[in-house]
């Protein structure tokens, strides 16, 4: 046995070993596989020369996303979860679940194992007092919006809308996000009242330093009770650095070597439309502000804006199911320290498109196309099989798959 298997086999191990403790408590074996076939495409990127927002990479006029087909299978997964009755309506609860590249058959682990890299937690739940989770998971603000997603397949592919509703447009790293699973996380939930529950989701990091302590905050409430849903959520990035981990390497506070902090913020509403069990439309919008106290001249300091979600999914028949999504980041505004800061081009949009057929309730085949379009400075991106687009390069995908859940 090669010891990148060990994880998952003294899982499993654990599991069919362990008749008494089975006998006590409820254990799934549970997933869901959506490998696709992948055409990407990068066209458009600004050219040589152009005036771009201040916080933009310099255009070159070649883009940075090539012409690839392949096939990828996005957040394909398997997982364990189960509980134990501990009496007096208190239950123990745990799961543990990984991603499961069908496409390669490697895990997510850097040597190709498998890791439980996705929500992966031990808690406690009772429904006079409601819920708490420690380990690995998502955020509230992640978890409260964004319902409807696209076809069940969205989640960790092109066809997600976080690339452009959750992040910033001027650079390609991650740190802008406010679409995050955390580590290190503890989570309540309150029990549900008259269909309005409450959360709040608070993580750490173990790279605290004298100088930065990164840490998120997450909060929300939401309704859910009939044809409605409706909800409302708060974040906040401690010391994440979503700006200057994005702007031109001279504007950027480091944060290891300086004493600057960052304090990154968003606040998202949502609201989903229920027509009847066969059509849903959802509309969010998300206020993001990144923040820094630089005090050196010409280093970031600011970021705002606004993005927007128009979404719908219809069930035509038992076989046939389509899905669309619209989103549009603006601009926005920033500044610098003691120099002018401009936002223009920063704005992107997104239309992504999709279309099912049920061979049966848990296996359908897909069929999904997307074009994220990039004002002259903005770098949204969704690419997956390499790559990272220069200023103004749009994005084109198109892919044709098989979903099963077991």
């Amino acid at each position: 046995m090669k010891l990148r298997n060990i994880p998952l086999a003294v899982a499993v191990g654990a599991i069919l070993a362990a008749p008494v403790a089975m006998a006590q408590s409820s254990v799934q074996i549970y997933g869901k596989l959506y490998p696709y076939l992948l055409d990407e495409k990068g066209s458009g990127a600004t050219e040589k020369g152009a005036t771009v927002s201040t916080l933009a990479a310099t255009p070159t006029g070649e883009g940075g996303v090539s012409r690839v087909r392949g096939m990828v299978s996005g957040n394909s997964r398997l997982g364990f979860r189960g509980q134990e009755d501990l009496g007096g309506g208190l239950n123990a609860v745990f799961q543990l679940e990984g991603v499961a590249s069908v496409d390669d058959g490697t895990g997510a682990a850097a040597g190709g194992g498998f890791m439980f890299n996705r929500n992966t937690y031990v808690g406690l739940e009772d429904k006079r007092f409601g819920s708490l989770q420690l380990g690995v998971n998502d955020t509230i603000l992640k978890n409260y919006g964004d319902t409807i997603g696209l076809l069940g397949v969205s989640s960790g592919t092109f066809m997600s809308t976080s690339s452009v509703f959750r992040k910033a447009g001027f650079g390609p790293s991650s740190a802008s996000s406010f679409h995050l699973r955390r580590a290190n996380s503890v989570t309540y939930e309150t029990p549900e009242f008259g269909g309005v529950t409450g959360g709040i989701q608070w993580s750490t990091d173990e790279a605290k330093t004298e100088i930065r302590d990164p840490r998120v905050l997450s909060m929300g409430v939401k309704y859910d009770n009939g044809p409605f849903y409706v909800a409302l959520a708060h974040e906040i990035h401690y010391d994440l650095y979503g700006g200057s981990r994005n702007v031109p390497t001279a504007q950027r506070n480091n944060g290891a070597t300086d004493p600057t902090r960052s304090k990154d913020r968003a606040t998202q509403f949502t609201v989903e439309w229920r027509m009847n069990k066969q059509h849903k439309f959802e509309f969010d919008a998300i206020r993001k502000e990144y923040s820094e106290n630089a005090a050196t001249a010409g280093r970031f300091s600011s970021y705002r804006n606004m993005a927007y979600l128009l979404a719908m999914e219809n069930r035509w028949s038992d076989q046939w199911r389509t899905s669309a999504h619209y989103v549009m980041a603006t601009a926005g505004n920033c500044t610098r320290v003691a120099a002018a800061c401009t936002t223009d081009g920063l704005e992107g949009k997104k239309v992504t498109v999709g279309a099912a057929y049920y061979l049966s309730k848990r296996t359908y085949l897909f069929s999904a196309a997307s074009r994220i379009t990039n004002g002259k400075s903005a770098r949204f991106s969704n690419a997956e099989l390499g790559g990272a687009p220069t200023p103004g390069e749009d994005l084109t995908h198109f892919a044709i798959g098989l979903s099963h859940s077991f």
